[in-house]
């Protein structure tokens, strides 16, 4: 192999792995990772503490439409984590830091994420706390459950479909 082929394949390796490396924090600038890095220093802990097998936030298994929901309540969590954080710095870098995060955040929510959030989750608050012993309770839902049933069951064969026809265009797709 010449010297202009080494060079050429080289260089084509060296923009592949570009590529691949680049493709993993796709989203997070350099500027975010350098500000996470300087908390991270800020707000040290022990790698006992750190990897107890416990994460904050598990990895979740729902479909995206409810991933949408979750990752938007995670993002107010953290926005309540890093408010508390701010609350109990004086060190100015570290306050730059935690600003810069929080805004970050609260971008991202404001254009990417349901805006009905916290109506949602007072929502599901005032159902949780719904007193499911109560005889008058239990009469109401008596009445409405078929109603709650059919719109319940809708939504479920409306998913269904869905996958079906997903499903169908694949098996089309792999015919073809």
């Amino acid at each position: 192999m010449d010297v202009l082929s080494r060079a050429v394949m080289c260089f084509c390796l060296m923009g592949w792995m570009t590529l691949g490396w680049s493709n993993a924090a796709q989203y997070t600038s350099i500027n975010m990772k350098s500000n996470i890095d300087k908390l991270k220093v800020h707000y040290k802990i022990s790698k006992d503490q750190l990897f107890n097998g416990k994460p904050v936030f598990p990895k979740d298994t729902f479909e995206d439409s409810e991933r949408r929901v979750l990752m938007s309540v995670v993002l107010d969590v953290y926005r309540s984590i890093f408010s508390q954080m701010l609350n109990q710095t004086v060190d100015q870098e570290v306050i730059e830091s935690l600003k810069y995060v929080k805004g970050k955040i609260q971008d991202l929510q404001k254009h990417y994420f349901l805006k009905r959030i916290p109506e949602l989750r007072t929502h599901l608050q005032n159902l949780w706390a719904i007193k499911t012993s109560n005889t008058t309770v239990q009469g109401k839902a008596l009445s409405e459950f078929i109603t709650i049933y059919e719109k319940a069951s809708k939504l479920a064969h409306k998913k269904d479909n869905r996958r079906k026809r997903r499903q169908a265009q694949r098996l089309k797709s792999h015919i073809m």
